[in-house]
C-alpha cells in the first residue's frame, strides 16, 4: 500500500508539472491580440503564421492593421486595403504593432480611409530575440505579403467591408520591399489571393545596393552610419555565412555592435550619433568609413567581399530581367538630394524598368531635402496622391466615400488652431509642438 501510496504521489506531481509546463508555454496566439485606440485611429495588433527567410520553415510573426475612426465604427465602406512596408527601425518600440502616433505614417495613411496593414517583420514585435533579416528583398516581402494577406481574412472576419483595391507603400528600407513585393507579385507568389496591385507609391528605396556599394567604397563616407552595420549583417545573413563581422570591420567597431543592433534597445538616432562621436564628427554629420571598416571593404575582390558583393546583388532589383507586370501604376519619390540612398538608385530603376518594358510609372525629384527630410514629404506626397487615386471604373463608388478623415486640431491651452483638417496637411503644415486631437494629447518632433 505505501509503495501504491508513493507511486500515486509521484505520478501526481509529474501530472502536476507537466501541467505547468504546458500552461507556461508561450504559443503566440494566431489572429488579433489587442485592440488600441489611438485618437485618430485605431490599430489592430495581430500574429499571423509565414515562413521563415528560407522559404520553408514555418514561423509566426506580429503585425498591424491601421484604419480610420469612421472606418472603425463601420460608418463607411473602406476604399481598400494598403500593404505598408516599414522604414529602417533598430528600436522595438519603434515596431507597428507599437505605433500611436498622429505624425507618422501609420497615423496619416490609415487617415486616407484606407486599412492599411503592416508587419512587424524580422526581430520586431513577437520576432525579437532575432535577428532583422535587413533588405533580405525575397524573404522580407514573403513575410509582408502573407501579412497583408492575413490582415485582409481579419478585417473581413471582424465585419468590416472594403472594396477589392490593393495599395503597395513604403520609404526608404519600405521602399526596397515594396517594390519586391511588386515582383513576389508578378512572379504569382500567392497570386490566387493576391492577382495584382492597384497602385504603388514609393519613396527613397535602396534599388541596386551593389552600385550604393561601389559609391560608398569609392567616397569613404557616411552620412547615415547606423546603415552600413544593418546592410552588411543583413547580406552576411542572407547566405554569406563564411564571411563575419569581425572580416569587415575594425575590431574597435564590432565591440558595440551586440549592444548597439542585437539588443533592440536603440533608435537609429541614438546609434547615428553614437557612432559619430565616437569615430566621426557630430557637427556635420559625417564618417570617414576607414574609422570603422578594415581595408578589405574597399576591395571587392577581397575574401570577405566577394561573398558580400554577390548577396548585394542578389538583394538587388536590377540585376535581373523582371517588371511589375501586376502592377497597375507606380510613382516614385526620391530626392537627387539625398545623402543616405543616394539618386542613382533611382535612375537604376528607371532603367530596369525601361529596359524590361514597363512604363506605367512616374518619378518626383522635386525635393531639395535630404533623406530624412524627403521621408516627411513622402508621407505629404502619397496621402496625397492616395487622396486622389480612383482606380479605373470605380468613380462612382470613390465619390460616396471620403478622400480623407478630418479631424479638429487644438493647442495646449486648449486654443483651436485648425478646424476639420485632414492628417496629411497638419502633417506637412504644423509646427513642433504639443496638440490634441480627439482629446489625446499629441507630440509632434
Amino acid at each position: 500500500m505505501k509503495v501504491l501510496r508513493r507511486t500515486f504521489v509521484v505520478l501526481s506531481v509529474l501530472l502536476v508539472s507537466t501541467l505547468a509546463v504546458a500552461e507556461t508555454t508561450d504559443e503566440p496566439v494566431i489572429g488579433i491580440v489587442g485592440r488600441t485606440d489611438c485618437g485618430s485611429f485605431w490599430r489592430y495588433d495581430f500574429n499571423y503564421e509565414t515562413v521563415d527567410s528560407d522559404g520553408e520553415t514555418p514561423i509566426v510573426l506580429s503585425a498591424a492593421i491601421f484604419m480610420s475612426q469612421r472606418v472603425h465604427e463601420k460608418d463607411i465602406k473602406a476604399k481598400g486595403c494598403g500593404l505598408l512596408n516599414h522604414y529602417t527601425i533598430t528600436d522595438d518600440k519603434q515596431r507597428a504593432t507599437n505605433v500611436t502616433d498622429f505624425f507618422s505614417l501609420e497615423g496619416v495613411f490609415s487617415n486616407s480611409n484606407y486599412i492599411m496593414i503592416e508587419s512587424d517583420g524580422f526581430g520586431f514585435g513577437i520576432d525579437a530575440k532575432r535577428n532583422q533579416k535587413y533588405l533580405q528583398g525575397r524573404a522580407t516581402a514573403r513575410v509582408n505579403i502573407d501579412a497583408f494577406l492575413a490582415g485582409r481574412k481579419l478585417m473581413e472576419a471582424e465585419g468590416y467591408e472594403f472594396e477589392n483595391v490593393v495599395l503597395n507603400l513604403g520609404y526608404s528600407q519600405g521602399g526596397n520591399s515594396a517594390m519586391w513585393v511588386n515582383r513576389l507579385v508578378a512572379e504569382g507568389y500567392r497570386s490566387d489571393e493576391l492577382p495584382k496591385i492597384d497602385y504603388c507609391i514609393i519613396g527613397g528605396g535602396p534599388y541596386d545596393m551593389y552600385s550604393h556599394y561601389r559609391k560608398l567604397a569609392e567616397d569613404n563616407v557616411s552620412q547615415y552610419p547606423v546603415a552600413l552595420p544593418l546592410i552588411l549583417s543583413g547580406m552576411i545573413d542572407a547566405g554569406g555565412y563564411k564571411v563575419k563581422n569581425e572580416d569587415v570591420f575594425t575590431d574597435d567597431f564590432v565591440q558595440y555592435l551586440p549592444e548597439l543592433f542585437d539588443s533592440k534597445e536603440h533608435d537609429t538616432d541614438y546609434i547615428n550619433d553614437f557612432i559619430y562621436k565616437t569615430y566621426g564628427s557630430s557637427s556635420d554629420k559625417s564618417l570617414p568609413l576607414d574609422k570603422i571598416v578594415k581595408p578589405e571593404f574597399f576591395d571587392e575582390e577581397s575574401e570577405p567581399m566577394k561573398d558580400i558583393v554577390y548577396h548585394l546583388k542578389e538583394n538587388s532589383l536590377v540585376y535581373d530581367s523582371w517588371k511589375p507586370e501586376k502592377t497597375d501604376k507606380i510613382s516614385f519619390y526620391h530626392s537627387p538630394y539625398d545623402e543616405v540612398v543616394p539618386f542613382l538608385n533611382q535612375e537604376s530603376m528607371e532603367k530596369h524598368l525601361v529596359a524590361n518594358g514597363y512604363t506605367s510609372f512616374d518619378i518626383d525629384s522635386s525635393s531639395t531635402e535630404g533623406h530624412t527630410d524627403s521621408g516627411t514629404l513622402y508621407a505629404i506626397f502619397a496621402a496625397l496622391h492616395i487622396s486622389e487615386f480612383v482606380p479605373t471604373g470605380m468613380e462612382d463608388v470613390f465619390r460616396e466615400i471620403p478622400r480623407e478623415a478630418t479631424h479638429d486640431i487644438y493647442s495646449i491651452d486648449g486654443r483651436l488652431i485648425r478646424k476639420q483638417t485632414t492628417l496629411s496637411e497638419a502633417f506637412r503644415s504644423l509646427p513642433k509642438g504639443v496638440y490634441v486631437i480627439n482629446g489625446r494629447k499629441i507630440v509632434k518632433e
